[in-house]
């Protein structure tokens, strides 16, 4: 995982060259942001609002992805007289993102869950804590157990995790590039319709400065407080309110 997440944080310094290197204004966006909810830092509610327009206009982000290519000299790439970054897949890597997109329907935006901006909110404590990247915490655990103090999850589950002092849109356009991952599982998660909740925490880290976990699924029932004095069998029946409505099985997806 740490050699893989190399390249994803070199990424990271491309697109941050690139939108300096352009003049790029956030404030330029083309779309319209979508109110998430007052429970989120104002960077988190950034990182969702970017996302939620990538859904609902893939086509204005293979825009943006299309200026790079001058900037492109096999796998390396430069910005004006900034540091030269070596890629993994060079150029092969954004032109196959901007294809997905140019072809992508637009989709729903993601609405915020509780419990999955709790479970998320867990894995950075833990890595601001250790310094450690990855899915794993530090007691061994991956999302499907940092999930169940907080809820149920219905349909699939999955998580991105993101590294480094960018902004909203730098993220963003690092995961839907997925450099270095053959199953572009970053970029699928985000522009699937298979996908309905999210919860976001970003947080400091040791080593990158900052990170932030973003926790997808096809829904998420939240975890009840048992009521003052509530015994077994009203305990019961709240778990049983909590399982999952599907019959199917959960699938988990992680990188």
């Amino acid at each position: 995982m740490r050699i893989r997440l190399v390249g994803l944080i070199a990424w990271c310094g491309v697109i941050v060259l690139f939108l300096s290197f352009s003049g790029f204004n956030q404030s330029q966006s083309q779309t319209k942001k979508v109110s998430l909810g007052s429970n989120l830092s104002q960077s988190e509610q950034d990182l969702l609002n970017e996302i939620n327009q990538a859904r609902a206009h893939p086509e204005v982000y293979a825009s943006y992805l299309e200026k790079l290519r001058p900037l492109f000299n096999g796998k390396e790439y430069k910005a004006s007289d900034r540091e030269v970054f070596t890629t993994r897949e060079g150029w092969s890597a954004v032109d196959e993102a901007i294809k997905f997109l140019r072809v992508a329907k637009p989709i729903g935006p993601l609405s915020t869950s509780q419990g999955l901006c709790l479970a998320a909110l867990a894995h950075v404590k833990d890595q601001s804590s250790t310094g450690a990247t990855g899915h794993q915490s530090a007691d061994s655990t991956f999302i499907e157990q940092r999930l169940k103090p907080f809820g149920t999850w219905q349909g699939v589950v999955g998580e991105n995790l993101t590294y480094g002092d960018e902004s909203a849109r730098e993220r963003l356009l690092t995961w839907l590039i997925d450099d270095g991952f053959a199953s572009r599982g970053h970029r699928k998660r985000l522009m699937s319709n298979d996908y309905k909740v999210a919860g976001i925490s970003c947080g400091p880290h040791p080593q990158f400065g900052s990170m932030c976990v973003i926790d997808l699924a096809g829904g998420f029932i939240d975890l009840q407080p048992a009521p003052a004095g509530g015994n077994n069998s009203n305990s019961t029946d709240s778990n049983k309110s909590n399982r999952p409505i599907k019959s199917t099985k959960p699938r988990a997806h992680r990188m």
